[in-house]
């Protein structure tokens, strides 16, 4: 030690200690550990640890480590938290561990701070396992310690675990603080979404609930947490408490928050009002791809999709590359409307952009083309696919169910669980739905008990599947039967099903229970109303129709109309019952006439039990030839090339008149005509349909 005694006495003459310590242990650093060690048997001196505390200062850990293996014991907490911040600052998880160990062998009794601190450390480092043992070991915890780690399992999304540690933490005399609650509140949200919809577990419930405890206990909610509750709202379509948390974020200074307002726009959107949800977007202080992804996918999702593509071109426009979330958007607004032409275009340029490869994206694409009637061509993208998950194949099972493709669709459904994809709550609806479409009541009936196989509790659409596939079956009252049997009460849906199953076979009796019992449950909904009237029109009875029309005028129910569209040349054109609105309207009723014509020769007879109106046969017929799919087919042979396959989407069920005359007009024109409507695909060739008149 004779040799460091020049320094040393020249540093006596300085002020600065710290720069004494660094140029004591520097020469050290360079001898062999042991020898180190046995110069400082003694407790370390206060420079020592001033100099490792230096060194975890300017990042250089590994120094301070050897240093810190070198003084073996005796060093103080303010040191062990430097060196545990330098390994949080360089994710250096061994370091940390030495540390612990380091820490255990010198007999440090760490307090509740200190072990938090070393708690963090872990948790920095990516071991969420030592972190739960320290937290597991600790004789008492406060509420950073439970925080800290329930914060934990909700960032690496094990939302069930941080919420048990929650209800833990409620158990003992520990009350939660913000921090706690900011991130319960998101795992709930994410546990809600692993679950397919919080709506259905009472998740959704449940954060809100915690955001009301927050509020009571006087604790101010994040940006995070606003936009999680909001969120909640949207998959509950509480519209009501949506606002009254839109109200609370601007009084609390979060409405001009980028992550809250996409959290309102996606809100509004999803509770069906897509006036605020453009609202709030327009007034957004900056609009990236993301705001811009969620009002496209909200016009979309409500049904405006000529809105939405509308909104993708001026997001290009503005000078905004679309992203894999917002290109899946847009097409469902092109699988909405049936825009082949519209997806084919940005089909291209999805390849341009680089996301061919995108597995969202792809599947939004395999769902586009099965939608437009395209169902090889979304067979073709789907076999290309190098990895698919359950979109993937839920997509395409469902392409080929709504297609009437049942054998197909249970084949690929084989195939899926072969390939050791586990179906989830939508794959088996597109399964019960394919069977519906076929008359396949017993694999119906099996597919159904199934599903506990798979660890899927039915909801209320797989039981409309199956009350559905047995009224189209006509095994009415063994529906009627299901219904009364359910777990659950059956909603309006349910019951629509067995009505629609009474229109198709004519039951009169069994429809004026079904139809008296959704006028309670349902009386704002139109189509029991409509239903109803037309088994009436079929029997002829024309009393009873003006009795249920006078009953939806008196309860102010309007009934939706009759809507057709088709897109010609990348152009959506729609058409109403009767509708003379369009600039071509004279030259497509003149082709009406024509067609009429000619199918009349073929054999077609018009099938008045379609029209509504107490009227003579003839007007009955002229009304038939104006439904919205008859206007939208005529368009079509107008305005395209000899052999081009028609395509028409149709808001509600096709009727039997229109369907029969679709067949004779594709025999007349000798082209394929593919009409969809609100159930299933029809494709009509030479004559024939491929539902085999079962729809």
């Amino acid at each position: 030690m004779e040799f460091l005694q020049p320094v040393i006495n020249q540093q006596k003459r300085k002020k600065n200690a710290t720069t004494m310590a660094v140029l004591f242990i520097t020469p050290l650093l360079h001898l062999n550990p042991t020898s180190f060690v046995s110069t400082l048997s003694a407790p370390p001196a206060q420079p020592v640890l001033n100099n490792v505390r230096i060194l975890c200062k300017q990042s250089r850990l590994k120094e301070a480590m050897h240093i810190l293996h070198a003084i073996g014991s005796h060093v103080d907490t303010s040191t062990y938290l430097y060196l545990l911040q330098a390994c949080i600052d360089h994710k250096a998880f061994p370091e940390g561990k030495l540390i612990h160990a380091h820490m255990n062998q010198s007999g440090f009794l760490p307090g509740k701070f200190f072990r938090n601190s070393l708690i963090n450390m872990y948790i920095k480092c990516g071991s969420l396992q030592d972190a739960r043992r320290v937290f597991e070991e600790m004789p008492e915890r406060d509420v950073c310690s439970w925080s800290v780690v329930i914060a934990a399992y909700a960032r690496h999304g094990i939302a069930q675990e941080a919420m048990d540690l929650f209800y833990q933490m409620k158990r003992t005399d520990i009350q939660p603080n913000q921090f706690t609650f900011s991130s319960v509140i998101p795992a709930i949200a994410n546990l809600g979404a692993l679950e397919q919809g919080y709506a259905h577990n009472g998740l959704a419930e449940k954060a809100l609930k915690l955001f009301k405890q927050m509020q009571l206990e006087g604790l101010k909610p994040s940006s995070k947490t606003f936009a999680t509750v909001l969120s909640a709202c949207a998959n509950l379509a509480d519209l009501e408490q949506g606002i009254a948390i839109h109200r609370e974020l601007i009084t609390n200074g979060f409405h001009s928050d980028m992550f809250v307002e996409s959290a309102l726009v996606d809100m509004y959107a999803k509770c069906g009002s897509i006036e605020k949800a453009r609202t709030v977007f327009n007034k957004m202080h900056q609009q990236d791809a993301v705001s811009w992804t969620l009002i496209i996918s909200a016009y979309a999702q409500n049904g405006l999709g000529v809105e939405a593509l509308e909104l993708f071109q001026q997001m290009q426009v503005v000078g905004l590359k679309p992203n894999s979330k917002t290109f899946a958007a847009v097409l469902v607004a092109c699988s909405n409307l049936a825009a082949l032409d519209q997806a084919v275009e940005i089909h291209k340029e999805i390849t341009r952009s680089g996301f061919q490869t995108d597995v969202s994206v792809m599947n939004a694409l395999i769902d586009v083309y099965a939608k437009c009637g395209k169902i090889e061509k979304a067979r073709e993208l789907f076999n290309q696919l190098c990895q698919r998950d359950v979109v993937s194949w839920t997509a395409i099972i469902s392409g080929y169910a709504m297609h009437g493709s049942a054998k197909e669709a249970l084949k690929l459904f084989q195939q899926m669980q072969c390939a050791g994809v586990r179906p989830d709550h939508v794959t088996l609806v597109c399964i019960l739905s394919a069977c519906c479409h076929a008359g396949l009541v017993d694999e119906g009936y099996k597919y159904f008990h199934s599903m506990s196989d798979y660890h899927i509790k039915p909801s209320m659409e797989h039981y409309s599947c199956m009350v559905d596939l047995l009224g189209r079956a006509g095994r009415l009252h063994e529906a009627q039967d299901f219904i009364n049997k359910m777990p659950i009460k059956a909603n309006a849906a349910v019951w629509r099903c067995l009505l629609a199953a009474c229109r198709i076979h004519n039951n009169i009796e069994l429809a004026e229970q079904v139809a008296t019992h959704l006028f309670q449950v349902d009386p704002q909904n139109a189509s029991p109303y409509v239903l109803l009237s037309n088994i009436y029109a079929t029997a002829g009875r024309w009393d009873d129709i003006e009795n249920v029309r006078k009953m939806m005028k008196d309860r102010g129910v309007k009934k939706t109309p009759g809507c057709s569209w088709i897109e010609v040349n990348k152009e959506v054109h729609t058409f109403l019952v009767v509708d003379r609105s369009h600039p071509q309207a004279e030259k497509i009723y003149r082709e009406l006439e024509r067609l009429s014509r000619e199918m009349k020769a073929a054999g077609y007879v018009p099938d008045t039990r379609f029209s509504l109106n107490d009227v003579e046969e003839e007007q009955k017929e002229q009304s038939l030839y104006h439904h919205s799919e008859k206007l939208a087919i005529a368009f079509g042979l107008l305005n395209t090339p000899p052999g081009t396959t028609i395509r028409v989407i149709k808001n509600l069920r096709v009727c039997g008149d229109c369907h029969s005359a679709t067949k004779f007009i594709s025999k007349i024109v000798a082209r394929e005509i593919i009409v969809r409507d609100a159930s299933r695909y029809h494709h009509f060739q030479d004559g024939q349909c491929s539902c085999g008149d079962y729809w």
